[in-house]
C-alpha cells in the first residue's frame, strides 16, 4: 500500500471525474434543448453560423503541402483543414473584438 497504489487511485478518481463531466457536459445541452424551445433555436444559430464560418475558412484555405510539411504526414486534405482552422480562428477573433467594441459603444449612448 504504497505510493503506486495512491497514484493509481488518483489516476482512476481522475478517469471517473472526466467521463461523469464529459456526460453531464453532453447531457445538459440537451436538456436544455428538449425542455426549452427558445434555447434549441438560439443553440442551432450558433452551431450554423460556426458551420458557415468554417465552411468559408475552408474555401479560402490552401491545399499546399511544402516539403518540410511531408516528414509530419500532411497531406493536401489536412494542410487544407488546418489552414481552414487558422482562417476560422482568425475570423472569430476579430468578429469577437469588431462586437465587443460595438457593444462597448451602444452600451455607453444608452
Amino acid at each position: 500500500m504504497g505510493s503506486d497504489f495512491m497514484i493509481d487511485a488518483g489516476l482512476y478518481l481522475s478517469y471517473i471525474m472526466f467521463f461523469v463531466a464529459f456526460l453531464a457536459a453532453l447531457a445538459f445541452p440537451i436538456w436544455e434543448i428538449v425542455t426549452s424551445m427558445e434555447a434549441a433555436k438560439k443553440a442551432l444559430v450558433s452551431v450554423g453560423s460556426a458551420a458557415i464560418i468554417f465552411g468559408l475558412s475552408y474555401a479560402l484555405s490552401g491545399n499546399e503541402v511544402l516539403p518540410s510539411y511531408e516528414k509530419f504526414g500532411i497531406t493536401p486534405f489536412l494542410s487544407q483543414l488546418i489552414g481552414g482552422s487558422l482562417i476560422m480562428l482568425y475570423i472569430t477573433s476579430i468578429l469577437t473584438f469588431v462586437l465587443l467594441i460595438v457593444g462597448e459603444v451602444v452600451n455607453f449612448f444608452r
